[in-house]
């Protein structure tokens, strides 16, 4: 997070700077102008400086030396203890703004976030009401909690609890700004709406649009946003105003990525959701004891939408060579009108052989 940069009040003109500036004009020397005032040339010097202030007896005598109206120099003398005021204000006002965000941005990367929202230029006040405003914060200790446990950080894969809620909070924020969906949510069409996204997965053709419509007009809000550092989340299923609403980070551009991630939230709004606090992050890890019971069922429902357990069960055995098991199954899905790669990568899922030759059809399109 860029450091805060408080206003310098030196910067704001004295009018002792004009007092300078007529001198130089009118050529005369501070100690002659002094003598004129009949001041000590340290009090001229400490005026010219903005050490001291014009007072009502220096601006008549600065009126009779240099013929400028003596109300005009203590409306200069009252803008200028007006503007410092102000400064001051502000600078504590910003001060405790940016002390503020601190404390946020232990417990988030605050660069992250303001840095996807375009709020790089913005001050800490402007922050600190778009953190209040847009994204629902509270205070630091409350957002504290509602982060610790959520997520378990992990050595193995580079997770980082700071910036998985990073991750998180940007995910609500964009979900925000979605239109409302065409559709109403009824949790009794899901199985309906896990057919039509299938057959979009299968055909791989306008993915991502066809995907966002279809989920739309079932009542869910859907969006990609990509994935931060040390955050490896495949997808996030919450309630956005009431909303449901599906997140994906597309880690890769591989459709069996993308159908996967999407079906298991559908699998969590099937099976786990209850209402307006239900929220689930789909995190990768390779430690099974980190996999939740909930998150075992979505992963099943998942991969059992995309090719139903029933035909998963008549897969055509092969010689363990990953050049013969691509070729083999690749046959089987095409006899069984299923996109190939979503067959390969439920087998690679199931098995840890991923040495498959990909070509462009496994990218999403």
């Amino acid at each position: 997070m860029t450091k805060f940069r408080q206003i310098d009040i030196e910067k704001i003109q004295h009018p002792g700077f004009v007092i300078k500036s007529e001198l130089r004009e009118r050529g005369l020397s501070q100690k002659r102008f002094a003598s004129m005032l009949d001041i000590q040339p340290s009090h001229l010097s400490e005026l010219i400086k903005g050490k001291k202030a014009i007072t009502d007896n220096i601006a008549s005598k600065l009126e009779n030396a240099l013929g400028i109206p003596k109300e005009q120099w203590i409306q200069m003398q009252t803008e200028y203890d007006y503007k410092v005021k102000s400064a001051n204000i502000a600078n504590v006002k910003e001060r405790e703004a940016y002390s503020l965000l601190l404390d946020y941005d232990a417990i988030y990367d605050m660069h992250t976030i303001f840095k996807n929202a375009g709020l790089t230029d913005s001050t800490p006040s402007e922050l600190v009401a778009f953190c209040k405003n847009e994204l629902m914060f509270e205070t630091p200790p409350v957002q504290n909690r509602q982060v610790q446990g959520r997520y378990h950080k992990s050595e193995k894969t580079g997770l980082d609890t700071r910036m998985i809620a990073t991750w998180a909070v940007i995910a609500k924020y964009e979900a925000s700004k979605l239109p409302s969906p065409i559709g109403t949510f009824d949790k009794c069409q899901i199985e309906d709406l896990s057919c039509k996204l299938s057959r979009i997965f299968r055909e791989n053709r306008n993915t991502i649009n066809r995907i966002s419509r279809t989920l739309s007009e079932s009542g869910i809000k859907f969006c990609i946003v990509p994935k931060i550092p040390r955050a490896s989340i495949d997808g996030y299923s919450f309630y956005s105003n009431g909303v449901p609403t599906i997140v994906v980070t597309q880690r890769y551009n591989r459709i069996d990525n993308l159908a996967f991630a999407v079906m298991h939230e559908i699998g969590h709004l099937k099976m786990h959701f209850t209402g307006e606090n239900s929220e689930k992050i789909n995190i990768f890890h390779t430690e099974e004891d980190l996999i939740s019971n909930e998150e075992t069922e979505a992963n099943e429902y998942a991969a059992n939408a995309l090719i139903p357990q029933t035909l998963w069960e008549k897969v055509p055995t092969c010689r363990l060579n990953p050049f013969v098991i691509q070729k083999t199954y690749t046959n089987w899905a095409n006899e069984n009108n299923l996109n190939k790669w979503i067959v390969l990568g439920r087998l690679s899922h199931e098995t840890g052989i991923y040495k498959f030759t990909s070509d462009k059809s496994r990218n999403i399109n």
